[in-house]
């Protein structure tokens, strides 16, 4: 126990006294980034991604949850996978794609969408343009960690070879 919090208090039916601030340095605990200045720049300064044609930039993480840039090509496709957490993606430039159970929506800037880490999936980009995204995730894993993805079919059952997604088949609702 604290100071401010005695041990007495614990036994005791009133309330604990409140701090008057936190005790903190916001440089330890804070870190803005602009993800506007960054996404023109992952394509460049990214680290590759195993298991697929991608560079990330790692933005945050607090050991469970975190946040990564990601830049995939035109035209390139990570391979059918599993996560061993979920990831909600946001999509920041370009065209990019989601595939799920075979079928491939279109996503744009703006789009966000959630992927539980057990169900197959793909993402990508257009064939026509980069995609660039945010991916946060929770147990996050390094952008070139082999435990960030599982090549699965797409029944999400391990493969030993990347299998890819069919052609874009139609846009998102």
């Amino acid at each position: 126990m604290s100071a401010d919090y005695p041990e007495t208090w614990m036994f005791s039916n009133s309330e604990p006294p409140k701090p008057s601030k936190l005790d903190v340095d916001p440089a330890d605990v804070l870190r803005i980034l602009n993800l506007h200045h960054l996404s023109k720049l992952v394509a460049e300064r990214g680290v590759p991604m195993h298991g697929a044609p991608a560079v990330g930039l790692p933005l945050h993480s607090n050991g469970h949850l975190g946040a990564d840039l990601v830049h995939v090509k035109a035209g390139d496709q990570f391979p059918v996978h599993t996560h061993p957490g979920d990831h909600l993606l946001l999509s920041l430039g370009g065209r990019g794609t989601i595939t799920v159970a075979d079928v491939t929506y279109v996503v744009e800037p703006g789009d966000i969408y959630m992927v539980d880490g057990l169900v197959p999936h793909a993402v990508g980009a257009h064939p026509d343009s980069e995609h660039i995204l945010v991916a946060i995730g929770a147990p996050h894993k390094a952008v070139d960690s082999p435990e960030r993805m599982a090549w699965t079919d797409w029944l999400g059952r391990p493969v030993d070879a990347p299998i890819l997604p069919s052609s874009v088949q139609g846009d998102a609702a």
